[in-house]
């Protein structure tokens, strides 16, 4: 074999083994030829933060911090000889129950919000504990028998009753109509408890403007198939859902009849007692919640009795029964759950979807079915 021969058959050995080592590294080759192509790996941008939202008005707040705190939960008196009240205007939800005589009482809830006076302060009652119990707040009231107290403490519940330092008594009225807290005090009375809550609570409240709408999309879906199902006949979002513009709920205490009148300027419902304004002693502005809630609700006789003998009475806030909503100036025909004391409750309609509330103030009357409530 020539020395030509030679350098020729050595020199493809070489390429065929090289050619060997690049494949084995997963090298493209080209012939002699290796090119290598250089993959750029792109990061996907993070998602921006979501904001705070308290989950009691779906409003969006400064900082968790003002949501993640406990609830403070303020008994409210609705005698004609505690109005106005004050501090109404700044809770973040309210529960209207029945008291002795067909009167009613407030139950203030505060959480994102600050109130310099809240009352006048009043008792607890039995009902308290199963209506406020799935927020684990600090329950505030002016005392209670000691039945009430012990069924507090048996449950559990975070509670404070009139003292010096956490209340005072405003001399311009006369007792029992006439004690008064605040937001501020009752902070500084938890921080003296060493109170390290830190968890945001579940409303079982629907906020549709603010927070992602899936039961709502999945609603209007549907409701577009059976509508090119039926030939072409609308189909209602909800359960009978038409115009409210204005609401009436005659309680059997006249002194404590609620009405209301939807504002669209301000897309909110103007609260009346009696006929009259319902306006905040302090700041002079106008109860307006932005959503009404009527639950019906089994109402029966305790065996507790007031200091004038009347039954003290317990409303059946656990289970489920019909319910009116009302919101932007509609209302809903929907249905009330609640499993336990230890869960909110939920307002569906008969899709099984949520019912809309705009974000605020939202206000939710427990009353027995014999109570008339009109609306047109």
């Amino acid at each position: 074999m020539s020395a030509t021969a030679k350098r020729r058959k050595w020199g493809c050995l070489g390429i065929s083994f090289l050619s060997l080592v690049l494949l084995s590294l997963s090298i493209p080759l080209s012939g002699c030829t290796a090119t290598t192509v250089a993959t750029e790996v792109v990061e996907p941008a993070p998602e921006p933060e979501k904001p705070p939202i308290n989950p009691l008005t779906g409003e969006v707040v400064a900082s968790w911090d003002m949501i993640t705190r406990r609830p403070l939960a303020v008994k409210v008196e609705n005698d004609p000889k505690a109005r106005p009240q004050s501090g109404i205007v700044d809770a973040d939800l309210v529960y209207e129950e029945l008291v002795e005589g067909g009167i009613t009482r407030f139950i203030c809830i505060y959480l994102s919000k600050e109130a310099q006076s809240i009352g006048p302060t009043r008792s607890a009652r039995p009902s308290d504990i199963d209506i406020t119990f799935f927020l684990n707040p600090l329950l505030i009231c002016s005392g209670g028998s000691s039945s009430v107290i012990s069924m507090v403490q048996a449950a559990g519940m975070m509670y404070i009753t009139e003292d010096a330092s956490h209340f005072w008594r405003e001399r311009s009225r006369r007792a029992p109509h006439n004690l008064y807290t605040s937001t501020a005090l009752l902070r500084q009375y938890l921080s003296e408890q060493g109170d390290s809550f830190n968890s945001l609570p579940d409303s079982g409240l629907y906020f549709a403007d603010v927070q992602d709408e899936p039961a709502q999309e999945v609603a209007s879906e549907e409701a577009a198939g059976e509508e090119a199902a039926g030939e072409g006949e609308p189909v209602e979002e909800s359960v009978m859902v038409s115009q409210a513009a204005a609401i009436n709920i005659a309680y059997k205490a006249a002194a404590c009849a609620a009405s209301y009148q939807y504002d669209m300027a301000s897309d909110s419902y103007l609260h009346s007692i009696q006929g009259a304004p319902h306006t905040d002693l302090t700041s002079g502005q106008r109860v307006a919640p932005r959503n009404v809630i009527v639950q019906y609700v089994t109402v029966t006789n305790s065996s507790l009795r007031d200091v004038t003998g009347a039954p003290v009475p317990v409303s059946q806030v656990n289970g489920s029964g019909k319910c009116l909503v009302f919101s932007g100036g509609k209302v809903y025909h929907a249905t009330w759950k609640k499993g336990s004391r230890s869960v909110p409750t939920t307002f569906i309609d008969e899709n099984g979807n949520p019912v809309p509330l705009r974000p605020g103030q939202t206000w939710i009357h427990l009353i027995s079915e014999d109570i008339p409530v009109t609306y047109q």
